[in-house]
This record gives structure tokens, sequence and C-alpha cells, in this order.
């Protein structure tokens, strides 16, 4: 009896069985999937090295498109696309009618209404600008010579004529007066306040220039 193998544990045979069955699926390598899948194994490099390169162009493209999207996207948050195409095509100038009463018609329906509010505005902007943005010196030479700085609407039929266009400001040498017009300074500034300091500080320096008798090229050199 001493020499009789052991009977096995019931169940015992049933995993070695399933164990040996698969055996061969879990050891299959890169040979077998050869032998098995032939010229379509996807696993060996000469499958897809091919695509490889085409799929980096792809890559290289698309980052180039995304890069181009962000600059624009980063301009365009900055500028606007009126004025590039104002840059490239100027528009032209209204004709100016030959009725004064046709001219001021056609000036407020042209031109965007100036509320209260935004006349306000513009004339402490105009304040600071004169106390914060132009030189000191120049500013103690408009008090010494007693020029006003004033602050209108839209420009009066006569100097419209007088200039021949619509002026956003000028300056009045019989009224020793610099004028500024709200309705074309909202106009120039596309309706955006965020505009009106930049856009008045230059027209208050370009027509104190023409005050303190400098001409439109000297002026102009100056960058106003």
């Amino acid at each position: 009896m001493a020499g009789n193998k052991p009977p096995e544990p019931p169940g015992s045979t049933l995993p070695t069985v399933f164990y040996s069955q698969f055996t061969p699926i879990y050891l299959l390598g890169a040979s077998s999937m050869t032998n098995l899948l032939g010229d379509w194994n996807f696993l060996q490099s000469w499958w897809w090295k091919p695509y490889l390169k085409p799929l980096i162009g792809l890559g290289w493209f698309a980052g180039v498109i995304a890069l181009g999207a962000i600059i624009f996207f980063a301009v365009m948050g900055s500028a606007r696309l009126s004025e590039y195409r104002n840059a490239l095509f100027p528009p032209k100038e209204p004709e100016i009618p030959e009725d004064e009463a046709a001219l001021v018609d056609f000036m407020e329906s042209f031109f965007p209404e100036v509320s209260e509010e935004e006349v306000l505005l513009m004339e402490q902007i105009l304040d600071d600008v004169i106390n914060e943005d132009i030189h000191p010196q120049m500013a103690r030479e408009i008090e010494a010579r007693g020029i006003p700085v004033r602050l209108l609407t839209l420009p009066p039929p006569e100097i419209v004529r007088a200039v021949g266009c619509y002026p956003v400001a000028v300056w009045i040498p019989r009224l020793n007066a610099i004028e500024i017009y709200a309705s074309v300074v909202k106009s120039e500034c596309r309706r955006d306040p965020r505009r009106y300091r930049e856009k008045i500080g230059d027209l208050l320096l370009h027509e104190i220039g023409h005050a303190l008798g400098l001409d439109e090229p000297k002026i102009k050199d100056f960058g106003v």
C-alpha cells in the first residue's frame, strides 16, 4: 500500500486540463503573431513606420495653424477689422451740402449722438489731459496766452466750410481758441470710451502746435 500513488483530490484535473489548453495562447510572441497574422502583423516596425512620418507632418501643420489662430485672436483682441480696412481703403470724406440747414441735418444724422454723460466724461478727460498728460511748460504757455479749449457737440457750419471737411478739432485764430467736437471724436473712436483719452490728447497737442505757430508738417514730425 505504501508504494501506491495516493488518489488526487476531486476536481484537480480541471485546472490542469484548462491550463494545458490555453498555455500556447498566452505564450505567443512576436514570431508567433507573425506566423499567425502573416503580413497583417501590425506590431512589426515595417508595418507602422511608413505612417509615422506623415502623421508627424500632419501634427506639425496642425501646430502651425493653431499658432496662427492664437496670434490672430490675440491681435483681434486689441484691434478691429474695420481699422485694417480703413487703413487699406480709407473712407471717402462725405460731401458738404450747400444749404446750411441741410448741412446741420446731415451732421446730426451722420455723426453719433452724444449724451450729457459722455460730454461730461470728455470734459473730465480734457482736464486730465491738460493737467497730467501734456508737458507742464506747454500747459503754462496755454494759460499765459489765454487760449481756451472748448468742447462742442458738432462743428459749426461755417467751420466746416472754412476747412472743407468735418473736423474733429480746430484752432481758430480769430477766436484765439481750440475747439474739439464730441460727436466726431466719438465717431473717430468707434464709440469706444476707452479710446477717448488718447484721441483727445493727440487732438489737443496737435491744435496747441497750431496755436503756438507750428505748421502742419512740423506738428506731424512730433507724431501728432
